[in-house]
């Protein structure tokens, strides 16, 4: 089943989005949907649709924090900043590029 993630991330900006972003690489991660991410009211919000939950855990644990890390140790990016998020699945009538 389709697993989507929003990720809202207070006090965030672009150019702190893309430390982490340049770290993760050009290729776009097995099981990744969909990719939208842009200003929110007061910081930065990233929303993921991935063809399941285990696609997006895997990711998770193999990319992103990886990436996050080297941000914060190569760029001064304070990953504290990105760790809440929250999950809901989706399917169906959601899901209309299926």
């Amino acid at each position: 089943m389709p697993f989507g993630v929003l990720q809202e991330m207070p006090g965030v900006t672009e150019e702190e989005y893309r430390k982490v972003e340049r770290h993760l690489g050009p290729d776009r991660p097995p099981g990744l949907l969909a990719h939208v991410a842009g200003p929110s009211e007061d910081g930065w919000r990233i929303i993921n649709i991935w063809e399941s939950e285990g696609a997006f855990r895997r990711f998770q644990t193999e990319r992103l924090v990886r990436a996050a890390g080297l941000a914060a140790q190569d760029d001064g990016f304070d990953p504290g900043k990105a760790a809440g998020f929250r999950s809901v699945s989706v399917d169906g009538a959601e899901m209309p590029f299926r």
